[in-house]
């Protein structure tokens, strides 16, 4: 397969601008009515807070002791931003929403130098359309940062050795490693890394990865990187090692000591679910590449397999893991959309998608209904996203045989609508399961102690209670403090039932949260409130 004509590899300015703005109005709807959400958000957040209000740049801190399990790129850009939008929830999720547009523009021009400026705004629409990128666009944490930069870093690196890009594209693509080592650690150059050994060893030409690491390369890495991870090690020593790298890279990534353990096959239903509503092109993606035929196809599945290898191989897993995963198959996606369009020959597949993608908004439309069945009606606040979704999949269904073109535009369409239902149903479902903040308002910025409370209750502190949280080993812990006057505390259900029944010690429930996590005011039986 031959690389298009130039005049083809030029982006339409219109039709990106629109698709650029259009990604951005998707990820700022209603950004203010999510909660910071599980434990590490909350975490994310007050490490940048901190680091904002001593105007440090260095050494990451959380409730003034040095944490280093991330590096230092998530806390400038949220720091940043609070300059500009206040400590705000929205504020700290601003870094991975540019990341997440930035994505979507770098796939579009990847797309269009390697397949044409149709293929190219078809990828970047499906990414910006899909809900794994919307999720983790929406997360104030490093995951969308490092999916950005490590695939800026490959699709430079991509195009320099497709002929597409000059010589300069090589210092680019490794100054692009160095931010995404800033933005996750080792996995910048990791990733790419295995890229470009997938690469050598498919078109045989091992010689090649000389040329990867010249002098020059390596300089723009270092510039980028250097003096941070310098300014740290000077300021840590052996503890960032042994933290950073030996803990939070080398053991997550060679065992399950952090409690993400996974089948190898993890990632094939993360990347199916992770893509929808465009979930059924994604075997017709894979299937259509010809890496003997093509030096482009090679190149995508190198991209593609090479992380998802990886990821696959490693101990602990998780969903946000394969993003650099994402812009490669949604090129391969958009190709097979454009050939099913094409080619009658190519019906088969359209029908497959077609079905596949009823299968899964079925399940959709399913799932809110069958829990809402099992006693929790907070679930069916996303029945009108399953319905929507299901009305999505039916229209494409009908349309992919008389005009495959418009059935894709109507995907598109459908997967916008799909993210702004959930958007708007969202909010109060995760209120209640995945997140502390109400727990904290009675707070009102005193000292809460916390006693076998859930991780997610209990770090939402961190944010919500301005770092005014603490754990705590015990009932005696919680009889010494009320010995000075009434103290917040809060705990899981086990613990609430010891401490309303202990002797001596009086409780009035202030607030109740997820998994039975309840705010409780303790003081001692004989003072009065």
């Amino acid at each position: 397969m031959s690389l298009p004509a130039a005049d083809e590899q030029r982006l339409p300015k219109l039709a990106t601008a629109l698709l650029l703005a259009a990604t951005a109005v998707l990820l700022l709807f209603r950004a203010d009515q999510f909660p910071l959400l599980g434990p590490d958000e909350p975490r994310y957040t007050r490490v940048a807070v901190e680091m904002h209000r001593a105007d440090e740049w260095v050494r990451p801190t959380l409730q003034g002791e040095p944490w280093l399990e991330k590096p230092i790129l998530f806390y400038w850009l949220a720091s940043a931003a609070f300059d500009l939008l206040g400590e705000t929830e929205t504020a700290a999720r601003l870094p991975a929403n540019l990341a997440a547009v930035a994505l979507v523009g770098l796939t579009a021009l990847v797309g269009a130098r390697l397949l044409g400026s149709r293929a190219g705004l078809l990828a970047g629409a499906i990414l910006a359309t899909s809900i794994l990128p919307f999720v983790y666009a929406r997360a104030a944490s490093m995951d969308m940062l490092l999916g950005s930069s490590v695939s800026l870093a490959i699709g430079l690196a991509g195009l320099r050795l497709l002929g597409v890009a000059g010589p300069t594209a090589w210092p680019a693509a490794f100054a692009a490693m160095g931010l995404a080592t800033l933005a996750k650690g080792p996995l910048g150059i990791v990733l790419p890394a295995l890229v470009l050994i997938a690469w050598s060893v498919g078109t045989r030409r091992a010689e090649t990865l000389g040329q990867y690491f010249r002098p020059l390369n390596l300089l723009a890495l270092l510039v980028v990187a250097g003096p941070w991870y310098g300014a740290i090690l000077w300021d840590q020593g052996w503890h960032f090692v042994d933290v950073f790298i030996l803990n939070h890279n080398v053991a997550r990534l060679t065992s399950t000591i952090h409690n993400h353990p996974g089948p190898f096959w993890y990632y094939v239903p993360v990347l199916l679910a992770g893509l929808f509503p465009w979930s059924g092109l994604v075997i017709p993606a894979v299937a259509g590449a010809s890496p003997r035929a093509s030096r482009v196809d090679l190149f995508l599945l190198c991209w593609l397999l090479g992380p998802l290898a990886f990821f696959s191989a490693a101990g602990s897993k998780l969903p946000g893991y394969i993003l650099p995963c994402l812009p490669p198959l949604a090129l391969l996606a958009a190709r097979a959309a454009l050939r099913i369009d094409r080619e009658r020959a190519g019906w088969g597949w359209g029908r497959f998608a077609a079905l596949l993608t009823l299968v899964l908004s079925a399940l959709l439309f399913a799932a809110p209904l069958a829990m809402a069945r099992r006693g929790d009606a907070v679930y069916m606040a996303l029945a009108p996203a399953g319905g929507w979704a299901l009305l999505t999949a039916f229209l494409f269904s009908r349309r992919i045989a008389r005009d495959a073109f418009s059935a894709f535009r109507a995907l598109a369409i459908g997967g916008a609508g799909l993210l702004l239902l959930l958007a708007l149903s969202l909010p109060p479902i995760l209120s209640r399961l995945e997140s502390g903040r109400a727990l904290f308002a009675p707070a009102q910025g005193r000292e809460v102690m916390a006693w076998g409370a859930w991780r997610t209750a209990w770090m939402a502190g961190y944010f919500y209670n301005d770092g005014r949280v603490r754990e705590i080993e015990g009932l005696t812990d919680v009889a010494r403090a009320v010995e000075a006057g009434p103290a917040l505390v809060l705990v899981g259900p086990g613990q609430r039932r010891q401490l309303e029944n202990a002797p001596g010690l009086e409780t009035i429930t202030l607030a109740e949260g997820p998994r039975r996590n309840a705010l409780l005011r303790v003081k001692r039986a004989s003072s009065g409130f």
